[in-house]
C-alpha cells in the first residue's frame, strides 16, 4: 500500500468523526479492526489500576484498552449521543509503509459539567486490505478523566 493511500483512510476516520457517520467508520474498518486506547501494552486490553492515593481505587471511563470493529461502533455512537459537538482537527501527518500516525486536536464541551476538552491526540493507524485494521490513541488521560469521568465519583464534589 502506498503511503498516499494509507493517508486517505485516515483522513476519512477524521471526516467520518466530525460529520459523525457511523455507516462511514463501518466501511474504513476491516474486519478484524481493533482500537487500542494506548494506556496498556500492545495486545494487552487489561487496564491496570492508578497507583497514587489521590486516585487509588478510581480509574478511567473504559473498562479495557482494547475494542472490536463492533464495541468500537457502539462506543463512537455513545460519545455523539452525549455531545451535540466533537470535533477533531489534524496537524500532521506521517505516512510509512501500511502505517500513517496523525497529530490531532480534539474539541468539545461536556454538555452536564460545561467543562472544554480541548485534547491534544496521536494516533497510529495501520491499513489491511485497504481498510483501518489498527486505531491505536495516545491522549491526555487525566484531561479525558478530568473533563468526563471525575464528577461520577461519589466523592466528587460541585
Amino acid at each position: 500500500m502506498q503511503d498516499d493511500a494509507t493517508t486517505r483512510l485516515a483522513e476519512g476516520f477524521i471526516t467520518a468523526w466530525n460529520t459523525r457517520d457511523l455507516a462511514a467508520f463501518g466501511r474504513l474498518f476491516h474486519p478484524e479492526f481493533k482500537w487500542h486506547i494506548a494506556v496498556t501494552d500492545h495486545d494487552d486490553p487489561v487496564m491496570r489500576p492508578l497507583q497514587s492515593k489521590l486516585l487509588e481505587g478510581k480509574n478511567l471511563s473504559w473498562p479495557k484498552s482494547i475494542f472490536d470493529k463492533a464495541a468500537t461502533l457502539a462506543i463512537f455512537q455513545g460519545i455523539f449521543d452525549r455531545t451535540s459537538q466533537f470535533s477533531i482537527a489534524p496537524k500532521s501527518f506521517t505516512a510509512q509503509d501500511d502505517r500513517v500516525v496523525v497529530e490531532l486536536v480534539g474539541d468539545a464541551i461536556n454538555e452536564q459539567n460545561g467543562r472544554r476538552y480541548n485534547n491534544l491526540y496521536c494516533y497510529v493507524f495501520q491499513m489491511k486490505d485497504g481498510q483501518i485494521v489498527l486505531f491505536r490513541e495516545y491522549q491526555d488521560t487525566l484531561l479525558l478523566f478530568d473533563v468526563w469521568s471525575a464528577d461520577r465519583l461519589p466523592e466528587a464534589r460541585p
